[in-house]
């Protein structure tokens, strides 16, 4: 299979295409032809030696098809979408045709989104989740804020606030970027000198 290959730590030239072994099925473990996968900053200090462990194919996010599952938790053919369990970090990862990742790590997809779109979706809304609902424990009516709102880690939050029924302040930098979220309605803008601004997100 075709992999992009952690050569050496440093800049993107680090990265090199190469052909490397499919991997073999293996208990516990689904193997998945990958669609697309999702681009992270924990690859970027994987990829400059600054985290203690970095495989050989990074990648720690992917969609796309099983092609085998020995356990049968999932059958094949079945559309997927896997994160984390050390893919990219301690086992091969999302950056080639193929990955092996833990059968606790893999989700059906249900959705008909383009894969590409998919593949944004994993690592950023279990992200997003896991803040809200099992660290901060939000429930319908409390007020949050959101700050770095128009990144696609803060628009996760946003969105799974707003599905909460939970009242959120949101901010960035650049209101040129809260242009595109059309259905936030704004309730304060703070003055210019400030270089940010705070919006309540409606729900659309």
């Amino acid at each position: 299979m075709r992999a992009i290959v952690l050569e050496k730590f440093g800049g993107l030239d680090s990265l090199v295409y190469k052909d490397l072994p499919e991997p073999e099925p293996k208990a516990g473990h689904v193997v998945i032809e990958i669609k697309a996968f999702g681009i992270n900053h924990a690859e970027m200090h994987m990829r400059r030696g600054e985290w203690a462990e970095a495989a050989e194919v990074s990648g720690i996010e992917c969609v796309g098809l099983v092609k085998s599952c020995p356990g049968g938790e999932f059958p094949i053919g079945a559309k997927v979408a896997a994160l984390m369990g050390g893919l990219g970090r301690t086992i091969n990862g999302s950056y080639a045709e193929y990955t092996r990742a833990p059968v606790s790590n893999v989700a059906l997809i249900g959705s008909d989104l383009p894969w590409a779109e998919l593949a944004a979706i994993p690592e950023t809304y279990s992200t997003a989740w896991t803040c809200l609902f099992r660290n901060l424990e939000i429930t319908k009516g409390q007020t949050l804020v959101i700050r770095g709102a128009t990144s696609s880690f803060g628009q996760a939050a946003i969105n799974m606030a707003l599905n909460a029924d939970a009242r959120v302040i949101a901010t960035t930098r650049s209101e040129k970027r809260f242009a595109m979220r059309g259905g936030w309605a704004a309730s304060h803008r703070s003055p210019a000198s400030t270089r940010s601004c705070k919006w309540r997100a409606a729900s659309t």
